[in-house]
């Protein structure tokens, strides 16, 4: 097989690996433009600061949480139930255990690996919502894919061909889910 044929198939498995947060993505979209879930959409910091500045700010919210986590585990269950595909598993899908605890994981260490980057921008003085410097840019594109691939370590551990894909491919396909929430008005930047 060929470094390219290599690549392309290792895109292939990361791509299957990331759908569930895909579609919990999709579902987050849609539950903050329709206002979904109105109870949850509470900040994790709870309105707490810390020596003036909120911890993490009111875009972090117990909805978002409670969305990829759970949306995450329900839609990996048909990737290991219905429709599996061997060749692109990490790990035994069809273990249902095993299945079940990676979309959990999957979910929260997407929300999860976005609140190091918050609380940091808070401290100097980035706005929720907002680009920051370069740095910052960088960051909002990894932070979740970072989370998710740390929080996958009770069931998987990546190893570093599956990091470096995921970086490259992943970051691309947040700033395209990016793009989307600025069509829709809910973000000012694709970065």
């Amino acid at each position: 097989m060929s470094w390219l044929a290599e690549v392309a198939h290792e895109a292939l498995r990361v791509l299957w690996l990331s759908a569930p947060v895909l579609v919990a993505a999709a579902v987050q979209i849609a539950a903050i433009k329709l206002d979904w879930l109105p109870g949850l959409k509470r900040p994790l910091d709870g309105g707490r600061s810390w020596r003036g500045v909120r911890l993490l700010g009111d875009n972090k919210t117990w909805r978002g949480l409670a969305i990829y986590a759970g949306v995450s585990t329900v839609a990996i269950l048909p990737q290991g139930l219905w429709v599996r595909a061997r060749g692109l598993e990490y790990f035994d899908y069809g273990h249902l255990p095993t299945l079940v605890a990676a979309g959990a994981l999957l979910g929260l260490g997407f929300a999860l690996g976005e609140l190091p980057n918050s609380f940091l921008k808070r401290r100097v003085g980035i706005a929720p919502g907002t680009r920051g410097n370069p740095a910052f840019v960088i960051l909002d594109q990894v932070d979740s894919l970072i989370g998710c691939l740390v929080c996958l370590t009770p069931v998987w551990v990546a190893p570093p061909r599956v990091w470096a894909v995921t970086l490259v491919l992943c970051s691309g396909l947040h700033m395209l889910f990016n793009g989307v929430f600025v069509l829709l008005g809910l973000k000012k930047s694709v970065f």
